[in-house]
C-alpha cells in the first residue's frame, strides 16, 4: 500500500503535470491556431504509436525503453551541455537506471510484461547488463566532463544501487520524480518564468493544470474501465503503455526544447 500511495501521489504531483507544457515549450505565448495545430501533431503521434503497440507489441516496448533511456539520461544533463557522443551518453545512462529499476525487481517486472513477451530468459543477465551499461556511461562522462565527472559518477553510482534495492514501482517513481521530472519542470519554469505575471510559480502551475488533468482523467477512466476485464499486472502493464503513449510526443518536443535551451549555458 505504502508503494502505491507513493507511485500515484509523485505521478498526480510532478510526473504527469511536467509533461504538461509541452505546447508552451517551444512558443510561450502560443495562437489558437497554433494550439490546435500541435495538439493534432500529439495525437497523430500517439495514434501511430498505439497503432504498433497492437501490431508489434515488443517492437513498442523496445522503442519505449530506448525512448525512455534517451530521455532520463538527457535530464541528467540539462546544466551540463555535452560537447561529444551526445545521444550515446543520454541513452547508456538511461539504460544504466532503468536496468538498475527492472533487474531488481525482476520477478515483478517478468510478471508485468508476461502478457507481451516472456523475458525470463534474461534474469541472468541482469548484472552484466547493468555493469557494461555503467562502465560505458562512465566513458563517454569522463570523456566529455574530465574530472569533473567524478561527483556525477559517485552520484550515479549510489542512485543506481538504490534503485536496484527498491520494489519496481517504488524505484521507478522516485527515480522518475525527483531525478527526471522535477529537474525538467525547474528548466521549463526557467524557461517561460518571464511569460508568466507577478505570482510567477501560482501563474506556472495554472498552465500546468488542464493538460494534467486531462491525461489524468482519461488515463483513469481507462484504467477504471478495464479493471473488470483485466488481472492486477495486465492493468499495471496497461497504465505504462498509456505512459508510453503521451511519453512519445512529449520526448520529441522536450528534445527541441532542451536542444534550444542548452545554446545558453
Amino acid at each position: 500500500m505504502f508503494q502505491w500511495i507513493c507511485f500515484v501521489t509523485i505521478l498526480i504531483t510532478i510526473g504527469i503535470p511536467h509533461g504538461a507544457i509541452d505546447h508552451l515549450l517551444l512558443n510561450p505565448i502560443i495562437s489558437s491556431k497554433n494550439l490546435i495545430k500541435f495538439i493534432l501533431k500529439y495525437l497523430s503521434i500517439i495514434a501511430v504509436y498505439l497503432a504498433i503497440w497492437f501490431i508489434f507489441p515488443t517492437l513498442a516496448l523496445i522503442a519505449f525503453i530506448l525512448m525512455s533511456a534517451y530521455h532520463f539520461g538527457q535530464s541528467h544533463f540539462i546544466k551540463l551541455p555535452l560537447k561529444k557522443f551526445e545521444g550515446s551518453t543520454y541513452i547508456f545512462l538511461g539504460l544504466f537506471f532503468l536496468s538498475s529499476i527492472l533487474w531488481g525487481d525482476f520477478t515483478y517486472t517478468s510478471s508485468i510484461l508476461t502478457s507481451i513477451t516472456n523475458v525470463g530468459g534474461l534474469r541472468h543477465y541482469g548484472t552484466a547488463f547493468i555493469m557494461f551499461t555503467f562502465g560505458f556511461s562512465a566513458i563517454l562522462i569522463f570523456s566529455n566532463l574530465g574530472k569533473k565527472g567524478i561527483w556525477l559518477m559517485l552520484e550515479i553510482s549510489v542512485l543506481g544501487l538504490f534503485l536496484y534495492k527498491l520494489p519496481l514501482l517504488l524505484g521507478f517513481i522516485i527515480y522518475f520524480g525527483f531525478w527526471h521530472s522535477l529537474p525538467s519542470m525547474a528548466e521549463e519554469f526557467e524557461a517561460l518564468k518571464d511569460h508568466l505575471q507577478t505570482q510567477k510559480i501560482k501563474g506556472f502551475i495554472i498552465k500546468l493544470l488542464p493538460f494534467t488533468l486531462m491525461s489524468l482523467l482519461g488515463i483513469s477512466f481507462i484504467l477504471m474501465f478495464s479493471r473488470s476485464i483485466m488481472e492486477p499486472n495486465q492493468l499495471t502493464l496497461l497504465f505504462f503503455i498509456l505512459v508510453s503513449l503521451i511519453s512519445a510526443p512529449h520526448i520529441w518536443y522536450m528534445n527541441l526544447f532542451l536542444g534550444a535551451r542548452k545554446n545558453q549555458y
